[in-house]
């Protein structure tokens, strides 16, 4: 949608100026003697019009770079056409209303003249959007370099009280407060700080909302140094050179939004550090030997019983499944028992010994 109205903005300003360039040309008769009709008048307009697209297209992109000496020869010749045709359009009526002027003075002293304005309005025109031109590349390239520094290298471009220009990190501001034309970057060094030429909202921009809200008119906080909030207030964290913590009041414009984003930010942030695994600093505690009396009184109701599991011993016993267990590891660990069969099916049998098997 922003694209379309942009656009759509784009296409309704060049209408204007193309409208405007036409009334110009047909009213500025001070350039040249009228041409004997308004028709006349436009059509000397729209060859003006076509150099300063054909100039701003065709000629800056392709020429401008690579070969400036040709590109301004070029645009000079393709101006002293333009005033050419400018004159021949108007020739036959200058002539008839201003033969005796001409008569007077020369042909060549009177054409000269005004051919030296309308080329000299030719080039002026043409030079805007040479400037205009050149200052949409320098600022796309300062954009890509404002990319650089700014989100990958997480930088931020300021200068300190020398007006020497330093680059900061973005997580070691504490926050931003405008001054005039200026803001003021203070960060977590003392009570040091950095200015900025520009804006507040520009800054905004520049930092995004994910990490920084905006309070007021001219503070904008990190979220990663409020310690809590209470609705109208904020309280920053304490920092080592500090006595006491820092606070600012919310203005009533921002008391709208401002809270309840700090609000959900301070809540994701504390879920997160609670949803941190604990620390496994506990030593792996020994295995409980069962009692000499436990793992005989298993092991005999096995032999009276075989092929029981250990739910039907614990319940027969009157120990617990887990006593069972550790009685039935010792056992086994010992060879005196051994489990035969599937899980479901099978159980516990004695294993009989050499001497029991003589017998």
């Amino acid at each position: 949608m922003k694209k379309q109205t942009r656009t759509i903005i784009i296409v309704l300003l060049n209408v204007l100026f193309c409208a405007y360039m036409l009334w110009f040309s047909a009213r500025n008769t001070y350039l040249r003697p009228y041409a004997g009709s308004t028709t006349r008048e436009l059509l000397a307009g729209l060859i003006l019009l076509i150099t300063l697209y054909a100039n701003y297209f065709l000629l800056y992109p392709k020429l401008h770079k690579k070969h400036p000496v040709v590109y301004w020869v070029v645009l000079v010749s393709l101006c002293i056409i333009a005033a050419a045709m400018d004159f021949a359009i108007a020739y036959h009526h200058i002539m008839y209303c201003n033969g005796a002027i001409i008569g007077e003075i020369g042909a060549f002293r009177f054409f000269s003249h005004y051919f030296k304005l309308l080329t000299i309005r030719n080039v002026a025109l043409n030079t805007f959007p040479f400037i205009f031109r050149e200052r949409q590349e320098l600022q796309k390239a300062l954009d890509k370099e404002v990319q650089i520094v700014y989100q990958d290298a997480r930088l931020l471009d300021v200068s300190d009280k020398e007006h020497n220009a330093r680059l900061i990190p973005r997580d070691n501001i504490y926050y931003c407060q405008q001054d005039g034309n200026y803001n003021r970057i203070y960060v977590t060094q003392d009570d040091l700080y950095y200015t900025r030429y520009g804006s507040m909202k520009y800054l905004e921009q520049l930092f995004g909302s994910e990490e920084f809200v905006r309070v007021s008119n001219t503070l904008l906080i990190p979220y990663r140094y409020i310690q809590s909030c209470n609705g109208t207030e904020v309280f920053m964290k304490r920092l080592p050179w500090q006595k006491e913590p820092l606070s600012f009041a919310i203005e009533p414009k921002y008391l709208d939004q401002a809270p309840g984003q700090i609000a959900l930010y301070l809540l994701t942030s504390k879920g997160q550090e609670t949803m941190k695994p604990p620390k496994q600093n506990r030593k792996r505690r020994k295995p409980v030997k069962p009692s000499q009396e436990k793992t005989d009184t298993v092991l005999q109701y096995i032999k009276e019983h075989a092929g029981s599991q250990t739910k039907e011993i614990a319940e027969n016993t009157q120990f617990s499944p887990t006593t069972v267990e550790r009685c039935l590891a010792e056992l086994r660990k010992q060879e005196l028992v051994t489990y035969k069969g599937s899980k479901k099916m099978g159980g516990y049998h004695a294993v009989k010994k050499e001497s029991e098997e003589k017998q």
